[in-house]
């Protein structure tokens, strides 16, 4: 039994309890106000739970493309239910023998839920229906993959760009001049943001930030990915093995290191304390707080439902100097069929019809591009996010990549992310730097943090690596190919 299997096991008592005190309305209620539209075939057609994460506009969106799903025939209907901790309940509700019919994850699931037997695969069923792999961009579609196998697709897509505040740089665009630095265009390069960011910073006169030109923990969704925009990887493609104490890897976290130590931790943490909530007027960009920050393709949308007059640009996040780019982080929401589904065949027809024909609606309608390689003739009159090629062309970036198709990337990325949490917040000793002033004191706080950090990344992958070594032998035992 694998471990996620005991994991889930365990659960089996709390969804009983679930299942027992909460009960589900049942999905074939007519509800006249809502359902009058289809009260002519309500009871002949098949009754699907679909369970997804969306919310506000966005899960406004996925219900809009559902509703078009439950028009277009008359032998299912698809409920849209919002769940919170949508991978949880569900992952609960298989051990309990009572999934949804269709299940909207994070591509971050794919791997543990497939290991513990929680999703159906879909390879038969996408040749059955001629869903071909050519219908994707490629690594949208290797993260609903697993071991040879896919076992969910991409739905709602993440590309991630740099934002830029135009008012900021128009306001300092004397300044930025004096500096060799273009006010009308965005950073090229890592080396080029950080001397952006000199100039736009503006502090009080104690010292705490006003503004920051740029914050590497802001807003710290991706702070285990830096490496890649200096050339670095968390794995090697080739064998598998764990790398978070690459070079570049190194070379990144002392970068961010960097802003800390010039900054002060303590007073960029009071500063980011008054950072509002991301889904508000508050947000760190939209309030311009920070002048320049790495965000996904939904960014635009949610700057212009709260500050519809900003003025910003978006651009390829730039990589450091001699690093081919441009290049993207690329992850996704994903739609799978849990293990016990009750309706199997008329969850794989709404969730290829959606693969199909759905997409398109939602992706239009949250501001994002599109999983599939060929988008509808229509798909980009009208489409609400006007910075959208940008993310379109970083999707298809041969430099773009994906997280390590790893079965222990949930810890990993944990410690990683614990690992630049320590790092920026790790007091240099000041024993080791007392007397030493200007560029002798720089250069030997940089030394000594560029210790911790090659420490604390060895740390992470002895320990990450045993584990995926671990699995890699228990996976073996089961093939017959070593004896226990």
């Amino acid at each position: 039994m694998r471990p996620v299997h005991f994991g889930l096991a365990a659960l089996i008592v709390a969804v009983f309890l679930i299942g027992y005190l909460e009960s589900r309305p049942d999905l074939r209620d007519f509800d006249p106000a809502r359902n009058q539209a289809f009260k002519d075939t309500w009871a002949q057609r098949v009754h699907l739970s679909y369970w997804e994460k969306w919310a506000s506009f966005e899960g406004e969106a996925c219900q809009k493309m559902v509703d078009e799903f439950n028009k277009s025939q008359s032998g299912i209907y698809v409920h849209y239910i919002q769940t919170s901790q949508v991978d949880r309940k569900a992952a609960l509700a298989a051990v309990g023998g009572d999934p949804p019919d269709v299940v909207g994850l994070w591509d971050s699931n794919v791997i543990p839920f497939a290991e513990g037997g929680a999703l159906v695969p879909l390879d038969d069923l996408m040749k059955e229906s001629g869903l071909k792999a050519d219908h994707y961009i490629p690594n949208y579609l290797k993260l609903g993959q697993h071991r040879g196998k896919t076992w969910a697709l991409p739905t709602s897509v993440m590309t991630a760009a740099l934002f830029w505040n135009k008012e900021h740089f128009r306001k300092r665009a004397a300044d930025l001049r004096a500096a060799g630095l273009d006010p009308d265009r965005p950073p090229e390069t890592i080396e080029d943001l950080d001397r952006y960011a000199v100039v736009l910073n503006e502090f009080e006169a104690d010292g705490t930030p006003r503004i920051m030109g740029f914050l590497p923990s802001e807003p710290g969704w991706w702070n285990y990915a830096w490496g890649y925009w200096f050339g670095g990887s968390l794995a090697d493609p080739a064998t598998g093995a764990l790398t978070p104490d690459d070079p570049a890897n190194v070379r990144a976290m002392v970068w961010a290191k960097g802003y800390a130590e010039t900054y002060g931790r303590e007073k960029l943490l009071q500063f980011r304390s008054g950072f509002g909530t991301f889904d508000s007027p508050y947000n760190a960009f939209i309030e311009g707080k920070v002048s320049m920050e790495m965000q996904g393709v939904w960014f635009p949308m949610f700057i212009r439902r709260h500050r519809p007059s900003m003025e910003f640009g978006v651009a390829p996040f730039p990589c450091a100097k001699g690093v081919p780019g441009p290049r993207s982080i690329l992850q996704a929401d994903v739609v799978g069929i849990p293990r016990g589904c009750k309706h199997p065949k008329e969850a794989w027809k709404f969730i290829y019809w959606m693969q199909t024909e759905g997409l398109p609606i939602t992706a239009r309608l949250q501001g994002k591009n599109l999983a599939i390689a060929k988008a509808p003739d229509n798909f980009h009159a009208g489409h609400p996010n006007l910075e959208l090629k940008v993310f379109e062309d970083l999707a298809e970036a041969p430099h773009s990549f994906i997280l390590p198709p790893t079965v222990v990337w949930q810890e990993y990325m944990d410690r990683l992310s614990r690992a630049f949490e320590h790092v920026w917040m790790w007091p240099v000793p000041e024993a080791e730097v007392a007397g030493l002033t200007g560029d002798a004191r720089k250069a030997r706080v940089e030394a000594l943090c560029r210790e911790e950090i090659e420490r604390t990344c060895r740390e992470v992958r002895e320990v990450m690596q045993e584990k995926l070594d671990r699995v890699h032998r228990l996976d073996a035992e089961r093939a017959g190919e070593v004896r226990p």
